[in-house]
């Protein structure tokens, strides 16, 4: 007898439904399986969120740890039409009179009048040597030589020495004469050094841009327009000079950038600003870590609910190690100890942010002003012992270093996600084996019901025509 597809037609018991139900009891194992792997990746997912925000916190207390965060400076300059100024993190505080004398110049010449810019001039080659005092026995520092293109005319020898990026550039001008074309030749870099002497292999081409410094009058009639020419300026009276209008190092860590004749000064100030922001940076990232500790350990009376670190002891002995670590005094270098309090960095004592902490701005806009070496001194450290911002960067590393208490925590979980995966996989593997045999059983439950339903059939039939056979006798 073949087999039955649909379990119950032959039968016609509801097995189907009842293997349903079997299927969906056996089920209830992975539910519970699924409910523990959700609640240890809520978990993990919680520890994510602690991590995330303690590695800010130590980032700001890096920036407090770092001794350059204190002696940071800006320029403030008095006439920025002669100058303006920027710098690095090496400049230090200081008042400077600058006298701007020269400006730094790039060479640049002009040859005679060509009438038609397209028109052939000549090939060959062009040879510029650069270096300084060229007119007076200078010796070149370098030689380049440009080849001339097969456009042999004004504007194709100016490409031509442009494509070859010898360290002059060439350009054409227009000057509304009835021959107005000129080309022009000026070097890519400001300063002496920069200076150009121009020959060409080819007499037509020589004719028109060929340049000898040495010379007076140029027999080609190039004129120079511009010499080239250094920076010269004084800087409380010392004399400076510079191939170029930005200046660096002439004063620690400060680049000046020159823009015209004549006399300003340059004060470079304390950045109160930044190191106000560095401080209050490092106030906000410790409160943000507070804020999320409380959402993740939050428990709803009303709704039953909690947060995904509820009563978790590795956050907790986390949160009291860092308010330690606050409370804790620092040296001052001089025997004395100095506290968070003391530069103007406060805990909330009011009940809705109890632990937080808060900026007192008068006390450390004065600390920062008057005694920033006390500053310095909480969270940079003095006479080589550790700050609070190196004690807080220390902290957060061992948390999440091997056998750290947040590294623990989180490999920990993940194992055990990963055996909850397993057990899914080997308890999936068991349920489905399980229902296989339940269908064969009920396959043959059905069988074996139907054709005790067809045997029944028959013998109904058999004994009624029996009967029937009986009553006509």
């Amino acid at each position: 007898m073949a087999a039955i597809s649909n379990i119950g037609v032959g039968s016609d018991l509801n097995l189907q439904d009842l293997l349903d139900k079997l299927e969906a009891s056996e089920n209830t194992r992975l539910d519970a399986i699924n409910t523990q792997a959700t609640s240890y990746q809520t978990k993990l997912s919680g520890y994510g969120t602690i991590k995330s925000v303690l590695d800010a916190y130590a980032a700001a207390a890096k920036t407090l740890a770092n001794a350059q965060t204190y002696t940071a400076v800006t320029p403030s300059v008095g006439s920025e039409s002669v100058l303006t100024a920027t710098n690095d993190a090496t400049a230090v505080a200081g008042k400077y009179t600058i006298n701007v004398t020269s400006l730094a110049a790039a060479q640049s010449v002009v040859s005679k009048q060509v009438a038609d810019q397209k028109a052939a001039i000549g090939g060959g080659t062009i040879t510029f040597e650069m270096g300084e005092n060229l007119g007076t026995g200078g010796t070149p520092t370098s030689t380049k030589t440009v080849t001339i293109g097969s456009d042999t005319s004004l504007q194709g020898i100016r490409d031509s020495i442009n494509k070859a990026g010898v360290g002059v550039t060439a350009s054409i001008i227009n000057d509304g004469s009835g021959t107005p074309y000129r080309l022009v030749l000026t070097s890519d870099q400001s300063g002496t050094k920069s200076g150009f002497r121009v020959s060409a292999s080819d007499s037509a081409v020589s004719d028109v841009v060929a340049y000898d410094p040495a010379l007076a009058t140029q027999p080609n009639g190039m004129s120079q327009k511009v010499a080239a020419a250094n920076a010269a300026l004084t800087i409380n009276g010392i004399d400076v000079t510079s191939q170029s209008n930005t200046i660096s190092e002439a004063a620690q860590g400060v680049t000046l950038n020159l823009k015209s004749l004549g006399s300003t000064t340059l004060d470079m100030k304390l950045d109160t600003a930044s190191i106000k922001t560095a401080v209050t940076g490092f106030v906000a990232a410790y409160n943000n870590v507070l804020t999320a500790a409380k959402t993740l350990t939050a428990f709803d009376t009303d709704a039953g609910t909690k947060g995904a670190l509820n009563g978790d002891t590795t956050l907790r002995n986390i949160q009291s190690r860092m308010r330690s670590m606050l409370n804790t005094p620092m040296s001052d270098g001089n025997g004395g100890t100095i506290t968070l309090s003391d530069i103007g960095v406060e805990f909330n004592i009011d009940s809705t942010n109890s632990g937080s902490l808060k900026v007192n701005d008068d006390k450390l806009t004065k600390t920062i002003t008057n005694n920033i070496d006390k500053l310095k001194a909480v969270f940079a450290g003095v006479n080589g012992a550790n700050g609070l911002g190196k004690n807080i960067t220390d902290f957060n590393d061992s948390l999440n270093a091997t056998g750290g208490a947040l590294s623990s925590a989180t490999d920990g979980i993940t194992t055990t996600l990963k055996d909850l995966e397993d057990q899914y996989d080997a308890t999936k593997s068991q349920i489905t084996a399980t229902m296989d045999r339940y269908r064969a059983q009920f396959t043959q439950l059905d069988l074996l019901v139907s054709q005790m339903n067809q045997t029944s059939s028959y013998l109904t039939q058999q004994f009624a025509a029996m009967n029937g056979t009986s009553t006509k006798k």
